[in-house]
């Protein structure tokens, strides 16, 4: 599919460590890469134009950090477990530091979207007030005011306890840059103003599905009110998302499900806020410039060999495990499948499995245009599962096929859909005593991916697993199971942020390494075995000892402090640049 090109003017790019380490006579020099209001914003036609360069501030692959989060939260290990990746090891034991450069990169990054938010602020803010007086100034102001909000909000909910540099105008001078920190409570009234005043001002659609609008306002102020256990508040927002007609959400359901993380299934309907990606524009731009309109991240968690990728990501063994042993619904027809000899059998996964990992038992789900996964990849040496929603697996058959190598991908990324604003609220609505609402939503995700439903039957044709939940026991179901199965390795530091709110991150990672896993031989439809290719939980009843066991997590265990560990620390580049950051 086509998508639509984004036009990318170039606007203020300052970096604090940069800017520290020039002397003072640049600093009163004329930036040649800035135009000033005086002269630029003339129409707002120029100033949408310039917005754009907001908007190519966020492909910046650095900004959601995919790799390190998913390695420093419970969902993703460092490659094969024989021979871990290096880079890492460290987030995956919990020994990282704040000398660690990529995390630096992703502070910068979010930064970088603040620097060029405040200059299209400052621009529309010079325009006269007939300018301001018209619907699109508002429209480019919320937009701005949306993205400055939406990363003073990731700093808040990321780093050093919420106590971050509020940047609300643009650094001219040296000593501008050196800024105190601001509380985190100062902060959270920051970035809520600007999101509250997006909401107020963006339209419910654009007709560039790319732009945020008021449902995506509606989403991250929901999500901000969860994360401070304001949950009356929140539900009004989310309530927003799922219900108001005007901004067109719907979950994907059926056999549209499967359109979820494909080419096909971009800004698809469940869709509330995706970076646009593009293999089809700048494509001779180099692998590491980070405002291409292509993407690494496929080939950091595509399997290797032919298929080109580098794995370095790869989904942890209890979370594979629980995407194939989740509960088929019997009485959904979409879980049969024919059985060769003209009767029917239940699929081998899951469905929602089948669309978020590759796993060697899956028989029925086309990878790589191979007809099954163990056809084309090489399970086995302990690596028994890949991701797939941030790979090409559904339309060639090697990630360099997109372009000259397997680095560029154009593949979207899904920051938030629907189903995130779904279990939020029926988290809200536990935390506030209606668990059968809060079973009702989650059961709707459960539904489209033809799993057993939670409760006791209401009479419909579904199977039930007739449990009767409490706070506490609903909560675990949300903890453990629909939110990291639903959303792994999507949002902003969603887990390692979950799991901090939850006050239970070194809980966690105590009771995963108390687990043994085991790996089984697997023999194909066709015949073919992969030994020692198929997960199971438990120790190995091999009596010929030629088991192979995983456990994981042991040194997260011993090594989590929750003072440490919960928020990430400044970046070592502010702490020696701004003297005031300490």
């Amino acid at each position: 599919m086509m998508k639509k090109k984004i036009y990318f003017i170039a606007g203020f790019v300052a970096i604090a460590g940069f800017f520290q380490s020039c002397s003072d006579s640049y600093l009163d020099e004329t930036n040649p890469n800035t135009i000033s209001s005086e002269t630029y914003w003339s129409n707002l036609s120029e100033s949408d134009a310039n917005l754009t360069s907001v908007y190519g501030a966020m492909l910046n692959n650095y900004l959601f950090s995919v790799d390190f989060e998913a390695w420093r939260s419970d969902l993703g290990f460092p490659k094969d477990r024989n021979l871990p990746y290096q880079l890492g090891v460290p987030w995956y034991t919990k020994s990282y530091n704040n000398n660690v450069k990529d995390y630096e990169k992703s502070w910068n990054a979010i930064y970088q979207v603040i620097f060029r938010a405040n200059q299209v602020i400052e621009g529309l803010n010079g325009m006269n007030d007939e300018l301001k007086s018209q619907k699109k100034w508002s429209e480019q102001m919320g937009q701005a005011r949306f993205f400055r909000g939406l990363m003073h909000f990731y700093l808040h909910s990321n780093y050093n306890q919420g106590k971050i540099i509020i940047r609300d105008t643009n650094p001219e001078k040296l000593e501008e840059f050196s800024k105190k920190l601001s509380t985190a409570a100062e902060v959270l009234t920051f970035f809520r103003d600007d999101l509250i005043y997006a909401y107020k001002n963006l339209p419910a659609k654009f007709d560039q599905k790319s732009r945020v609008t008021a449902g995506t306002a509606a989403m991250i102020l929901g999500k901000s009110y969860l994360y401070t256990k304001e949950y009356t508040e929140a539900k009004l927002y989310l309530n927003d998302v799922i219900n108001n007609p005007s901004y067109g959400y719907q979950l994907l359901e059926g056999e549209n499900v499967k359109m979820l993380f494909t080419e096909a299934g971009d800004f698809n309907t469940e869709s509330i806020l995706e970076i646009n990606y593009s293999s089809s524009h700048q494509t001779q731009e180099g692998t590491f410039d980070e405002e291409s309109f292509f993407n690494r991240f496929a080939r950091l968690f595509a399997p290797t060999g032919t298929i080109k990728g580098q794995a370095s990501i790869v989904p942890t063994a209890w979370l594979t495990y629980a995407y194939q042993s989740e509960e088929l619904d019997s009485q959904d027809t979409r879980n049969y499948v024919s059985n060769g000899t003209g009767g029917t059998k239940l699929r081998n996964v899951p469905l929602r499995a089948a669309q978020f990992v590759a796993l060697v038992n899956d028989e029925q789900s086309k990878y790589y245009n191979s007809d099954t996964a163990n056809e084309l990849v090489n399970f086995g040496r302990t690596t028994f599962s890949y991701f797939k929603k941030f790979t090409n697996h559904d339309i060639v058959s090697s990630e360099e096929d997109i372009l000259e190598t397997a680095w560029k991908s154009g593949k979207n990324l899904v920051v938030y859909r629907l189903a995130d604003a779904y279990l939020m609220q029926a988290e809200c609505l536990t935390k506030t005593g209606d668990i059968d609402g809060a079973v009702k939503l989650i059961n709707t995700i459960r539904k489209r991916w033809g799993l057993v439903l939670l409760g006791t039957s209401d009479g419909s044709a579904h199977d039930f697993n007739d449990e009767v939940y409490d706070e506490t026991t609903l909560m675990d179901q949300i903890m453990y199971v629909e939110r990291p199965l639903e959303l792994s390795c999507e949002g902003y530091a969603e887990r390692a942020i979950d799991l901090r709110r939850w006050g239970v991150s070194k809980k966690r990672y105590q009771d995963l390494a108390q687990l043994d896993f085991n790996l089984i031989d697997y023999t194909t439809d066709k015949g073919t075995k992969r030994a020692k290719s198929l997960l199971q939980q438990g120790l190995s009843a091999d009596p010929t000892d030629n088991s192979i066991t995983i456990k994981e997590f042991k040194e997260a265990a011993a090594n989590y402090n929750v003072g440490l560990n919960d928020y990430l620390p400044l970046p070592i580049s502010e702490v020696l640049y701004n003297q005031n950051s300490k």
